[in-house]
């Protein structure tokens, strides 16, 4: 029977030929902006970003890259089939943190459901699609999590942690990257075992996750297992951080900054920021801070009132739902919106009549509800952290 994760022959880059993968790596596609696509592009002609991005748009040209790249040997294609184990270290709040992960092939349409949890937009698909029908590979994993622990992944962990890595690099960040090989045909077997038994969700890489879907669909007889995406699978653990995602809108020169509507339904209370951290943190019901050169917080007087607006909904629960669908038609807010999940950016970008919605982050069970009651999350609803590199490894499609 096959497994819902399989070891592949991975292409990566030359080891004897790269020395410092921090040059050659980069950041998923889109969380990289024009300036950080021009300084990464500086500091490798090797740069995977080179491959990962079509500037002005020129598909054909990434794949003269890629197909260069192979011919000169600076990436290889390996002649074993194997897993990678993927650890990264990082800090936040000033919290030391590591979560860990496998990188291997992830079967979209075997019997173990894998829901994605957030809607996707069509240009990013058809960028992604240019880029799938030009390379032939999947140049990025797609990241997903298990709904509960596996424990044979700490068992794994413990044992290659002490063991040399197959790669190691600072991100962008700053954060850690260790990654090893895996090619124990008895580790990799029950590894695979235990993820059967898991219940997936996509967290990030829906678009990247549908366009493969949609090519398998179309050439499943051009090559072998295409059924299969580049994947990195991970579990509920202390490292696995979802930041939040604040909002930066516009609001009316005629809406007052507290409107009747909003006091109503709210208590407003003038805080610091540091009290307002804490306020979002311990709050059960329906709470966010606004930041317009002061912080406030507001807590819902009713939760109750939430079962009768939003009666039956997956999302009754959900922040960011609740921000668009409830909070901002009090206030008129209907122009364009600017995201960071930094309130320290969120402090610099408020000005004029621009206000800062500050949201919590959505808590990982809400993500697994939603998903498993079909429905998908509004668009910057999630935001994990950190993310997982591009660079390490792609996989190739083989007839």
């Amino acid at each position: 029977m096959a497994h819902t994760i399989k070891p592949f022959q991975a292409t990566y880059y030359n080891p004897s030929l790269i020395k410092n993968s921090s040059l050659v790596t980069c950041p998923p596609y889109d969380v990289i902006d024009e300036h950080q696509a021009e300084a990464l592009r500086r500091k490798s002609p090797y740069n995977f970003c080179r491959i990962l991005l079509a500037l002005g748009g020129d598909y054909k040209a990434l794949g003269r890259t890629f197909r260069s790249w192979l011919k000169e040997k600076v990436l290889v294609d390996d002649i074993d089939e194997a897993l990678y184990l993927y650890e990264q270290r990082f800090i936040v709040e000033g919290k030391r943190c590591q979560r860990f992960g496998i990188l291997s092939l992830l079967d979209m349409v075997g019997k173990n459901s894998i829901f994605p949890h957030e809607y996707t937009l069509k240009a990013p698909k058809e960028d992604r699609k240019k880029i799938i029908r030009e390379m032939k590979a999947n140049l990025s994993p797609i990241f997903v999590i298990a709904a509960k622990p596996i424990p044979y992944l700490r068992t794994l962990h413990g044992l290659y942690a002490k063991r040399k890595p197959f790669m190691e690099f600072k991100d962008l960040d700053g954060n850690a990257n260790i990654i090893w090989k895996i090619d124990d045909k008895k580790h990799i077997e029950q590894i695979c075992t235990a993820v059967d038994r898991a219940q997936l969700v996509i967290a990030d890489g829906h678009h990247r996750f549908e366009v493969a879907y949609g090519y398998y669909k179309r050439n499943r007889g051009r090559f072998r297992h295409l059924n299969y995406i580049l994947a990195y699978i991970t579990d509920p653990q202390d490292g696995l951080v979802i930041l939040p995602t604040h909002r930066i809108v516009t609001v009316p020169s005629t809406t007052e900054m507290f409107p009747s509507s909003i006091k109503e339904h709210f208590y407003v209370e003038k805080v610091n920021e540091r009290l307002l951290h804490e306020k979002l943190k311990k709050s059960g019901d329906f709470a966010f801070g606004i930041y317009n050169g002061t912080f406030y917080y507001l807590r819902l007087k009713a939760p109750h009132i939430l079962d009768t607006m939003f009666k039956g909904s997956a999302y009754r629960d959900l922040d960011t739902y609740l921000m668009h669908q409830f909070v901002f038609p009090l206030y008129n807010i209907t122009g364009a919106i600017q995201y960071t999940h930094s309130i320290q950016e969120a402090k610099n970008m408020v000005c004029g009549n621009k206000v800062a919605f500050l949201l919590r982050s959505t808590p990982l069970g809400a993500i697994f509800k939603i998903a498993n009651h079909g429905s998908r999350l509004p668009q910057k609803s999630t935001y994990f952290y950190p993310k997982v590199s591009s660079g390490i490894v792609t996989r190739r499609f083989k007839v």
